[in-house]
């Protein structure tokens, strides 16, 4: 058996322009079928173990540790990093334990092609795949159907003889599902209008018996990527470049993803795959971020960085208006997070530090331990002074609440920190955030009832629900005030090219627990 050694170079090696002899894109329909029956693995022994026992161990022992939390519904689709399992495996554990419960007959895998230089998407025309936890069978009829649609569907083998994108997903689907039948797409490059094409023919496969597994590391940060947009904060500031890219995600935000691909240069090399996935999914679904980690916090060096996330999308089994699909806080769970809230302040002001969460002072429940967004708001005789949050879940509820607390009070950059003789002037308000959607349209804005965020040519600005109330504003007149937030005319919000998106919040306040 082959030694399960590599250097760290290889383990978390995800190149961005793929190297080919070809001088310019080729078609992938324009290529031949070449058949076979069985593809075998091409990774095992570098990226993960090629010992049936030592690979299923490692892939239980990274489900085992993965925690969680209740989803608001079936998982239709997930997102996940496929670097070596030593640096990755554990983040991508969190994507396929979500799934674990549910019962999938098919699995529809889109991932990036980083070898082979082409125009459209490449099914793998074998029979089965072979790992070393054994075979797995294609669904070849599908997989016909889908090849029969040149110039942009076809097969190229080339295109998979080392690519490890697709075949590090397969031994933990092997592990979470047991049977299924594959469906292997291997992504190239696609223009706006050939994306609607491969996803329209993609659809009518994806039923309540099919999960798509979209296979993506996201920031390649260093000079062996040729990608260093900053020097300073570097772990900081990777996050920050992610978390942009998540946000247009969890919110099918096609347009605004490509946008931001433009803007930054983020170097995510299943960017196709991930914008192709975004057309394929149905508007109703919620996506929810369940891990992320960086190569660079994990060895302790940031001069060469990949980021990983799991993120899965779920759909309820019950259609719904409502956009708030977390459950509510009971009052303990209020009073606990208020109380963290105001111990922060206090402790961060008078001595600089934090107070300890596992001091057994607070009785934290299974919700606070979820990754929400939340915002935390200081006022001082019923005037705002600070207000800082996380529209996307980013860490466990009552983590971010402690955090904002400290940035509300020290980082708003419209204040000065807040000094030692104002504590017993402040009151705190807490803002627990649903997930956001895309609205159509101003129209769908409900002031008083959603939180609202703008975004257009780059400038965005968010106002939480109760701003609205609080001023006494009507619809347009909020959002002229939210576009004057944004560094943009009050009527900018009539733009055919604004884009709306809409959240809810349950708020509660010191002085009225």
């Amino acid at each position: 058996m082959r030694k399960y050694l590599l250097s760290l170079f290889l383990f978390i090696f995800c190149i961005t322009v793929p190297s080919v002899s070809h001088a310019e894109d080729y078609l992938v329909g324009d290529l031949p079928g070449q058949g076979q029956n069985i593809h075998e693995p091409v990774v095992a022994g570098r990226f993960y173990p090629d010992s049936e026992a030592e690979l299923s161990k490692q892939v239980n022992n990274y489900l085992d540790k993965a925690f969680i939390e209740s989803l608001p519904g079936k998982p239709v689709a997930i997102i996940s990093p496929h670097a070596g399992y030593q640096y990755s495996g554990a983040v991508a554990a969190y994507g396929f334990k979500a799934i674990k419960d549910y019962g999938y007959k098919r699995v529809i895998i889109l991932a990036p092609s980083h070898y082979s230089r082409y125009r459209g998407v490449s099914i793998l025309d074998v029979v089965h795949y072979k790992t070393p936890l054994g075979l797995i069978k294609l669904n070849t009829g599908i997989c016909n159907n889908l090849i029969n649609n040149p110039p942009l569907i076809g097969t190229s083998m080339q295109a998979y003889a080392r690519e490890h994108s697709l075949e590090t997903q397969l031994p933990f689907l092997q592990v979470v599902l047991g049977d299924f039948e594959l469906i292997p797409i291997l992504v190239g490059r696609l223009n706006n209008e050939e994306f609607d094409f491969v996803a329209e023919k993609i659809k009518p496969f994806v039923d309540d018996q099919t999960l798509i597994v979209v296979s993506s590391d996201f920031t390649h940060y260093g000079y062996g990527y040729d990608y260093v947009p900053f020097k300073k904060d570097v772990e900081a500031n990777i996050r920050k470049l992610d978390y942009g890219a998540f946000e247009r995600i969890l919110a099918l935000d096609f347009d605004g993803f490509i946008r931001y691909k433009q803007a930054t240069g983020i170097t995510a090399c299943g960017f196709v795959p991930v914008a192709l996935l975004m057309k394929i999914l149905p508007d109703d679904v919620q996506g929810k971020i369940l891990q992320y980690d960086t190569s660079g916090s994990i060895t302790g060096d940031f001069n060469s960085s990949v980021s990983y996330v799991s993120i899965v999308f779920t759909k309820s089994s019950e259609s719904s208006e409502n956009i708030d699909q977390n459950p509510g806080l009971d009052n303990d769970e209020r009073l606990t997070l208020l109380k963290v809230a105001r111990d922060t302040l206090e402790c961060c002001v008078r001595e600089g530090k934090k107070p300890d969460l596992n001091s057994g002072k607070y009785l934290l429940s299974p919700i606070l331990k979820e990754k929400r967004g939340v915002f935390v708001t200081l006022n001082k005789n019923g005037n705002l002074r600070g207000c800082i949050g996380h529209i996307q879940p980013r860490e466990q509820l009552v983590k971010a609440v402690m955090d904002n607390a400290i940035n509300s009070s020290m980082n708003d950059s419209r204040f000065r920190p807040v000094s030692e003789d104002e504590l017993a002037e402040i009151e705190i308000d807490i803002s627990v955030l649903s997930p956001i959607r895309k609205i159509s349209g101003a129209d769908k804005f409900i002031p008083g009832e959603h939180g609202i965020i703008i975004r257009l040519g780059g400038m965005s600005a968010v106002f939480l629900p109760q701003v609205a109330t609080e001023q006494g504003w009507g619809r347009e007149e909020t959002l002229s005030h939210l576009c004057n937030k944004a560094g943009l005319p009050s009527y900018a919000w009539k733009d055919e090219n604004m884009e709306f998106f809409v959240f809810t919040a349950e708020v509660f306040h010191e002085d009225k627990i």
